[in-house]
Parts: C-alpha cells; structure tokens; sequence
C-alpha cells in the first residue's frame, strides 16, 4: 500500500465536505498501522486525522465503539468521518495518562498524584463500558459483531496467534489452554482492546478522563483481558490506581484467575512482539511479568497485580 501524501489527505478530507482551516494537516507521532495528523476545522474544531499504512484498516470499527462508548456517557473521540484509508475524529483534551504522547507507558517514571486519581476515574470507566454487550468475541467489525461464539474458543485462536515458535510461547499456550476452564464466561463485552496509559486522555485542566482513544483495536471479549492488558504494561503504582476504581470492594477469586491468566497471555504476546523488535528492555520487563504469573498459575495463587511488583493480601 503506497502511503498518501499529505495533499491527497486533506484533498479526501475536503471532499468529505470537511473545511480544514489553512494550517492544513500537522504531523503527530503515529504507531504501527496509521500516519497521524493533527488539524483544526474553520469553526474551530480540533481534529485528528489517521492515514492508515497497511490494507484493512479498522476505521468502522472504532466508528461503532466510539458511538457505543459515548452512548453511556464515557469520552471517547467522535469520529467525524472515515473511509477504508483515513480516518477523522475529534481530538481529546489533554494529554495521554502517560503525561507525553513521547512515551509508551508509565514504567519508567513514579505517577503523580494528579495522574493516579484519573487512573482511578479511569478504572471506573472501563468498568461502565465493560457494561456495553457485543455479539461474538474477538476483533469486533463495524457492526459490533465478533467471529467467535464463546470465551474458549475466542483464547484458543488468540493463543494460536501468538508468534514465536521457541522460548516461551509452546509453554504458554498449553498452560492458559489447560487452566482455560477457570474463566467464567459471562457473555462477550466491548473491551477497547489496547488498554494502556498512553490510549487514555486526561484533560489537564480538570485532571479529569477526556476519552478513550485508538478504538480500532476494539473487540468482544473478558473485560478482564483489557484490565490485564493496561497491569502488564504500567507502572505498579498506576496499575493499584486502576484497580482501586475499577473494583471497588476488591477482585474475587475468580476475578485473580482471570486476571493472571489473560496476563499471562498478554505477557507473552509482548514479549514475543519487543523480541522482533530488539527491544530487549521492553521484552526483558514482559518475561518477568510472564514468569511470575505462570508460577502463580502453577503454585494455583491468581493475583490482581503482576505479582512480581508487589506482594498482595488476598482480597
């Protein structure tokens, strides 16, 4: 796919019917799948605006979780428009809970109180939109549809989806497999997918969540798959944050389990994925998430956070 110059981006914008103001398209830091731009309409709207870098790009899908978000009352961006290339939507107030759209998570730097008290209201969110029912697990289409009918079915293809055929990865795929029959399976919920810090807007003069974002990667699934996602990747301190308004009374047993096991998973997929890329500090933190929580699942002692970060009483 030959990526779009910025003139044939804001050609398609326009024609959308779109008025961009004359500062045009501004480059942002993208990711690993879209060009990204900041802009700003004639009326003074700000806008973001993705061009994707690879065919199959999940604009619809992001279009159908941000409505379905927003009809709960949880930010997310609007999308205003989008096609099967580009992608416009509202920008978020703020800044991402990381406290730089310059960095990945939140590991490397002690949170500030500010920061952890909407990594609070943030756990409360998710929880709400985790009230949100799909039909079907897995990568959700622009309908809201997953392709997979239950919760086993859905973990046995991500676990065959995980890439590496050495290191860890046979051993985690039989393990999760084998201790699949703890996870309860209470119906397929909007998950946002990629649930990490830097994918959580905070609006710095209210210090209060402005939007979930990045929704093409939203699926059906255990909502506890998106809080395992964001416990792996961030700072202990935010992750207790997260918890403390995500579950307010505490996790229960069968909430540890699930917990631990989709960490697991998630563990190994990053490891895998930062050990193709040589980033060794970052697949060095993942195989020491993975390896305490697969001596959790072996010693059968599930916990909510990583257990390599902090000893837990139980809840």
């Amino acid at each position: 796919m030959r990526p779009p110059s910025i003139t044939q981006i804001a050609q398609a914008i326009t024609a959308a019917g779109i008025e961009l103001d004359p500062t045009g398209l501004t480059p942002c830091r993208g990711g690993a799948d879209n060009r990204v731009f900041a802009a700003r309409t004639l009326d003074g709207r700000h806008l973001i605006v993705k061009a994707a870098l690879h065919d199959g790009a999940r604009y619809g899908t992001a279009h159908w979780a941000a409505t379905a978000l927003a009809q709960r009352g949880i930010p997310a961006p609007e999308v205003v428009w989008h096609d099967d290339r580009f992608c416009v939507e509202t920008r978020c107030p703020g800044t991402p809970l990381t406290g730089s759209t310059d960095l990945e998570d939140t590991t490397g730097n002690a949170p500030t109180p500010a920061a952890r008290r909407a990594a609070t209201e943030a756990g409360t969110l998710l929880r709400r939109a985790h009230d949100i029912h799909v039909r079907g697990y897995g990568r959700l289409a622009p309908t809201g549809t997953g392709p997979h009918r239950t919760l086993h079915t859905a973990l046995h293809a991500s676990t065959q989806a995980l890439k590496a055929p050495s290191g860890p990865i046979p051993a985690v795929r039989r393990i999760v497999l084998d201790n699949a029959w703890r996870l309860v399976d209470s119906g397929a919920r909007l998950l946002v997918g990629d649930c990490a810090a830097r994918h959580i807007f905070v609006d710095q003069r209210t210090g209060a969540v402005s939007g979930f974002i990045d929704l093409e990667s939203a699926r059906g699934g255990d909502p506890l798959a998106d809080v395992a996602g964001f416990t792996v990747r961030e700072h202990p301190l935010m992750t207790q944050a997260l918890l403390a308004g995500y579950f307010p009374h505490g996790a229960d047993t069968d909430e540890r389990w699930a917990l631990t096991i989709h960490r697991a998973r998630i563990a190994a997929s990053l490891w895998a994925f930062h050990t193709s890329r040589n980033d060794h500090a970052a697949a060095r933190r993942s195989a020491i998430s993975l390896t305490a929580d697969l001596t959790a699942i072996a010693t059968q002692n599930p916990t909510t956070l990583p257990a390599y970060t902090s000893p837990e009483s139980p809840s």
